[in-house]
């Protein structure tokens, strides 16, 4: 034990005297997740910039204004008076949705006559494009019924006529698990765990290759202290300082961002430490066999955007074309994603999780394993260039 701790305060001690590391695996996970946050902060779209053409000009097409004036789900842009305005303001982004009220609207409904508003909104932005059809269709449905009921009452029906008339068919309707149609809950947790996954690998997939571009990698070899032990010893540090990440982004991300993070704390904290251990693991091995630092820097930068895109975390893996499921289901972050935003969101225990931290125990056992177990055997430097000759003979000239 004394041997894995001396080793770790070594590698401690270079945390803490190399300030590009100590700012890589202390602050930048902290200044990720606090960027992030603060642009999902908001949770929910609001505020939507909408555009409305009147070219009724009467006082019927002026209470439909007046239904998108007060609700919280728009701002509407006064500068928009004509079609054309509202063509240039989708263009440059000024509204993303807009409302055309036609010339003879109060005519059609003084004649009892089936009349149209046109609603336009922007699809180019997925997150506006389904949250703006949502809000209009939501005003325009209530807007509607009301003045059916009013129609009606007009007519001399009683309300609780009125009310078997129009409700013929009800519904009623239930959003489980996020209510709000939060994005930061959909997205953040994703987000951190990626966060800790890339910067996690990064930072204990330097340590070998430091020594070996140092030259101080002969040391640890030519040691009679068991491979085991170098492994224990190099990881300890950044295991701890992950575990730290882990749970100071977490209780941020609940705390500041208003993430939905509920369930069992347990499965959460097994779910990070399974993780964690794979990180580790996987981070050593790879650095035993980089050639140097900056392969490892390339390599893990790279593979963050596929990793992410593949999870299924941002679109459902069932709509992955199989190969490309196929080989998200060999990547660990993909099972942790996912398992954190059941564990947190749908709050499902170690029973409804089994599955998930069955395959992260096994990957976590195998790669630890060839972490442990690795050859204390000095790689021949590869022979390529330029090179010296030695010998006594020299090259002979081609003929």
């Amino acid at each position: 034990m004394k041997q894995i701790l001396t080793i770790a305060h070594y590698e401690v001690v270079h945390i803490f005297k190399d300030r590009i590391l100590f700012l890589m695996v202390f602050l930048i996970p902290l200044l990720y997740a606090l960027v992030f946050g603060m642009i999902y902060v908001s949770g929910t779209l609001q505020h939507v910039p909408l555009g409305i053409v009147d070219l009724s000009h009467s006082e019927e097409s002026r209470s439909v204004v007046e239904v998108f004036e007060n609700t919280p789900n728009f701002q509407v842009i006064p500068s928009i008076q004509t079609y054309a305005d509202l063509e240039a303001g989708m263009k440059n982004g000024t509204v993303r949705a807009g409302i055309v009220i036609p010339e003879d609207y109060a005519q059609k409904l003084a004649q009892h006559q089936l009349t149209q508003i046109l609603t336009v909104y922007d699809g180019s932005n997925l997150i506006y494009g389904y949250n703006t059809r949502k809000y209009l269709q939501q005003e325009l449905n209530t807007f509607s019924t009301n003045h059916t009921a009013a129609y009606l009452s007009g007519l001399g029906m009683t309300k609780h006529e009125i009310t078997n008339v129009m409700d013929t068919v009800s519904f009623r309707l239930q959003v489980w698990y996020n209510p709000t149609f939060s994005y930061a809950t959909f997205i953040f947790i994703g987000l951190v765990i990626m966060i800790l996954h890339q910067i996690g690998l990064l930072g204990i997939g330097l340590t070998v290759t430091r020594e070996k571009e140092r030259n101080s990698w002969i040391q640890f070899l030519c040691t009679d202290i068991p491979s085991w032990k170098i492994f224990l010893g190099k990881i300890l540090p950044y295991f701890v300082i992950n575990i730290f990440n882990y749970g100071l982004l977490l209780w941020i991300a609940a705390r500041f961002i208003d993430v939905k993070i509920e369930g069992s704390l347990g499965v959460i904290l097994l779910l990070g430490f399974l993780f964690n251990v794979i990180l580790v693991s996987l981070g050593f091995v790879i650095s035993l066999y980089a050639p140097n630092s900056l392969q490892v820097t390339r390599y893990l930068m790279l593979l963050s955007v596929p990793l992410f895109v593949l999870s299924g975390l941002t679109w459902p893996s069932t709509h992955i074309p199989k190969f490309l499921n196929a080989l998200a289901q060999v990547v660990p972050y993909t099972w942790m994603a996912n398992g954190i935003r059941q564990a947190t969101v749908k709050s499902l225990g170690l029973a409804d999780l089994r599955i998930t931290v069955m395959v992260m125990t096994v990957m976590a056992a195998a790669i630890t394993f060839f972490a442990l177990t690795f050859t204390k055997r000095r790689n021949p430097p590869v022979q390529s260039g330029l090179s010296m000759n030695n010998s006594v003979t020299y090259p002979m000239k081609a003929r």
